[in-house]
């Protein structure tokens, strides 16, 4: 809970200093690109996060990701800063709660839809298109597939879930024939 608090308030905080220079989605960008480097990098995410560096040598991994890319001073002050506060830790649960203040400043839902086999893009944006009549916002979708289902999909959006799936339905079967309500 804590680590969402603290994720929390240094999103925010970001957000609103990235969106009074105009660069929201670049922000969002280069955190992105930054989580990608330290999942190729994995040392660079222990040294930083790790209390036994000390915080001259986490700068300094941050400078030389700052001279070999195009880190914005922004970002890179930023990030400086979650070195300060010892605030590293945080750093992928703000790099979510940034995403998803952009999402809701620019009036984005994202949705994972879930189905047994691969859905022709067709039923993809049919799905889309359902969920923004619901919703009045901008779908986004995440697809993944799930042979477990059996059939049909399962649509996530935020705490909403639409179950269409056949083992939802074969489950809930199941239930009803142990109730003895068939009949």
């Amino acid at each position: 809970m804590k680590s969402q608090v603290v994720a929390k308030r240094y999103a925010k905080a970001l957000f609103e200093l990235a969106r009074e220079d105009g660069r929201l989605e670049g922000c969002l960008e280069e955190l992105k690109a930054l989580e990608r480097l330290l999942d190729e990098v994995p040392e660079f995410e222990t040294v930083l996060k790790s209390p036994i560096y000390p915080e001259e040598a986490k700068k300094q991994i941050l400078r030389t990701i700052k001279d070999q890319t195009e880190m914005s001073d922004l970002l890179f002050r930023f990030l400086g800063l979650l070195v300060e506060k010892n605030r590293t830790d945080y750093f992928r649960d703000i790099v979510r709660v940034y995403e998803k203040l952009c999402d809701e400043y620019n009036n984005i839902v994202r949705a994972e839809v879930t189905a047994a086999t691969d859905l022709d893009e067709r039923i993809i944006e049919k799905i889309a298109s359902s969920i923004k009549e619901m919703t009045g916002k901008t779908v986004i979708v995440e697809f993944r597939k799930d042979p477990d289902l059996i059939g049909g999909v399962i649509a996530k959006v935020g705490d909403l879930v639409l179950d269409g799936s056949v083992r939802t339905q074969l489950r809930n079967i199941k239930e009803t024939l142990k109730r003895g309500e068939l009949g």
